[in-house]
């Protein structure tokens, strides 16, 4: 039986890892958050990591949780200093366990179109607080590895699943069309659509995920993403498509001000080093 720490289990990308690990009959799942049930950890007042590793003795440690919020204070004390005592802990209790760390595509910052796809080897170059403290959770996860850390980091691109933060593009739309569908709205308002993305859906980066914990190596980086690119038009024309809203009119504005990121007019990833890994599962699984 495979013990697996997961916390950030609220979010949309882990209600599916939870979904899918607690479905294996060979896998206890155990969740660490500020929800009711599971094991209580508060991110943002120096969660006691030492102690939760020594009542649950994992064998995968998945930190999901995060917050996007481009507040300094807050993103360092939960995508930064959480992260460092996670790792603390594990290097001090000696624990033989995988911990990966989910990093994000907003770590590279900007990007010119010719230098897609992007490997996970490009420089970094955070243009908002969110990124930068992605960053530098990456950047620990490196110094721990060299410290004898068992530490990955999987950098997701851009999640497209149900219950998504209002924050994120997919998320917007999501209410936005919910309000039309409940008639509280007649058209939709949104930013910039021209800018073209990487979109991978849940059950894909949850797959993708789970390779990098079995296959991964202690130090690397692994991007988790489609591959695909994709204009946010096209995008936004799919998911109206989906709800039969094709002829929901939209308001088109300008720009978005006080938003990173529209300054970037293309991203998406280089998937070669996560395919390998997703090879080599489906090859160990056949065998």
């Amino acid at each position: 039986m495979k013990t697996v720490l997961l916390t950030g289990a609220n979010g949309a990308l882990g209600r599916a890892v939870y979904s899918r690990l607690s479905a294996d009959p060979d896998c206890n799942v155990v969740i660490a958050g500020r929800q009711q049930h599971g094991h209580p950890l508060d991110l943002r007042k120096s969660p006691d990591f030492k102690s939760l590793l020594e009542k649950t003795r994992p064998h995968w440690i998945l930190h999901l949780a995060a917050t996007f919020l481009n507040e300094f204070e807050e993103a360092y004390a939960v995508n930064v200093e959480a992260s460092r005592l996670l790792l603390e802990a594990v290097q001090e209790l000696g624990a033989e366990c995988r911990v990966v760390l989910v990093g994000s595509a907003a770590e590279y910052g900007p990007v010119r179109p010719e230098e897609n796809p992007i490997r996970e080897d490009r420089a970094l170059g955070p243009m908002s607080v969110y990124g930068l403290s992605k960053a530098w959770q990456t950047q620990l996860a490196h110094l721990y590895a060299s410290r004898g850390v068992d530490v990955m980091v999987a950098r997701l691109f851009n999640l497209a699943a149900p219950g998504l933060s209002e924050r994120l593009f997919v998320g917007r739309v999501q209410k936005q069309i919910q309000e039309v569908l409940d008639g509280k709205r007649t058209e939709l308002e949104l930013g910039p659509l021209t800018a073209t993305r990487d979109y991978v859906g849940a059950d894909e980066a949850v797959e993708q995920l789970i390779a990098i914990a079995e296959r991964g190596q202690a130090g690397q980086v692994y991007n988790v993403a489609s591959g695909t690119p994709i204009t946010m038009r096209e995008l936004l024309r799919n998911m109206l498509a989906a709800d039969r809203l094709e002829h929901v009119p939209v308001r088109e504005a300008v720009a978005l001000s006080n938003r990173a990121g529209f300054d970037v007019p293309a991203i998406y990833a280089d998937l070669t080093k996560t395919r390998q890994l997703l090879q080599r599962r489906t090859q160990s699984v056949a065998n």
